[in-house]
């Protein structure tokens, strides 16, 4: 069935190639990067991310995370294209996160997961090969 995602998929996201994406249905805030502001100018960030890979991005917007004891993260919002399954998204925003600590680089929220209609199996995997 092609309207369901796992809880875990494998994604392609332009310039970076193939990842494992977490996907939260809980999380209603926007898709996140596993990244590392490296340099601001204007409106552009060199972040370094997945795979130590340095990107040139333009900031869309800015999103306030609150971490918890009333410390707040701003944290860039940019805009990637990327691939689930066989289907194409472009412009899809995620905000750069430190997410070294987690076991998945990437996570995938409920915002976009409502706009491309799909469901989510939480027993389902990606098949290993």
């Amino acid at each position: 069935d092609d309207d369901i995602v796992g809880i875990v998929e494998k994604i392609y996201i332009e310039d970076i190639g193939e990842v494992d994406a977490k996907i939260d249905s809980g999380n209603g805030a926007y898709n996140v990067i596993n990244g590392e502001v490296v340099s601001k100018r204007g409106d552009n960030i060199i972040v370094k991310t997945i795979g130590g890979k340095k990107l040139k991005k333009k900031v869309v917007d800015t999103i306030i995370i609150h971490i918890g004891s009333g410390v707040k993260e701003d944290r860039p919002v940019v805009l990637f294209d990327i691939k689930l399954g066989d289907e194409e998204y472009k412009d899809v925003p995620f905000s750069i996160a430190d997410r070294s600590e987690n076991e998945y680089p990437v996570l995938i929220g409920k915002l976009f997961l409502s706009k491309i209609d799909k469901l989510i199996d939480v027993d389902k995997e990606y098949e290993q090969d």
